[in-house]
């Protein structure tokens, strides 16, 4: 059975990337894919915020046609950043009134959510393109992968295939407002907490499949409701039925790790299985700890 791992938000964080994939040996020292037939899920929100957005991205691009020539995968989810972002680009008029208040233009709403100009220098057509073709949810073994702990996905479809052509007709759109309303809902946090939470998690389940979810978003330090670190680790909760991802590796020096997921669905299933089999850390690499087994 091939490997299954899993990163949260990397936000431009690319040295941090690189150094957790090395170690997995994922990749080598000058970004090869390694992982054979492994599949790695990104979980979106690949850019802004931090020092390189755009190196992230076409590293992701890279490694993605690699690993597929070496029967492996890589899969990059659609974030609320890379929503930003295309909105930024589309429409960049100025601020306006709404609702009886001045709204910023959604180029200025981007750059006051971590958005990069630099990086935008670095973007071609080409990677615009891509970043619409991103896929919503995915599923692998008993696995549910997104990017936002919200309710927006039931309210897209009732599978994984219909959220994905509603997501796709919301990016076409040439209305701003609705790009607008699509930002304010993906932007939505900790919608599986507490019991109305834990209900809304069994739903998705049961909606698109799976045994637990995997989702980012939402930094693991503000879930757990505890200071940020570097010493974060993978939350899994409502009920171990949802396991949270984000380190927050672009807004805390040190944090930052990768996940390595059993994808037996038997073992998967039994009560007392988390379903992390390894986690990577940087602050340990940072600090000589350790090495990933062969």
């Amino acid at each position: 059975m091939s490997d299954l791992w899993a990163i949260g938000d990397v936000h431009g964080a690319l040295g941090t990337l690189r150094t957790l994939l090395q170690r997995a040996r994922l990749t080598d020292f000058e970004d090869n894919w390694l992982g054979d037939g492994a599949t790695v899920v990104f979980l979106g929100d690949l850019i802004d915020r931090g020092p390189d957005g755009a190196g992230v991205l076409h590293l992701v691009q890279h490694l993605e046609r690699q690993a597929a020539e070496a029967g492996g995968q890589v899969v990059s989810l659609l974030g609320n950043h890379e929503v930003m972002l295309m909105a930024a680009m589309r429409f960049r008029g100025p601020p306006r009134w709404a609702a009886g208040y001045l709204s910023p233009g959604l180029f200025e709403y981007w750059r006051q959510n971590g958005g990069q100009p630099h990086d935008l220098a670095r973007l071609e057509p080409e990677d615009l393109e891509w970043l619409q073709a991103r896929p919503v949810l995915y599923r692998h073994a008993d696995w549910l992968f997104c990017h936002a702990d919200s309710q927006l996905y039931l309210s897209l479809g009732d599978s994984i295939e219909a959220v994905q052509n509603s997501v796709q007709a919301l990016l076409n759109a040439k209305n701003s407002d609705i790009w607008i309303d699509f930002l304010n809902a993906f932007s939505e946090r900790e919608g599986f907490r507490g019991r109305q939470g834990l209900s809304r998690a069994a739903t998705m389940l049961q909606v698109f499949g799976g045994h637990k979810i995997v989702h980012g978003h939402t930094p693991v330090f503000v879930l757990q409701n505890v200071p940020s670190g570097p010493y974060v680790s993978p939350y899994l909760y409502a009920d171990e039925r949802v396991l949270a991802l984000d380190s927050a590796m672009a807004y805390q020096k040190g944090a930052g790790f990768l996940v390595r997921l059993d994808a037996d669905v038997g073992r998967l299933t039994r009560p007392e299985a988390t379903g992390v089999l390894d986690t990577i850390f940087l602050s340990d690499i940072l600090a000589g700890v350790g090495t990933l087994e062969p």
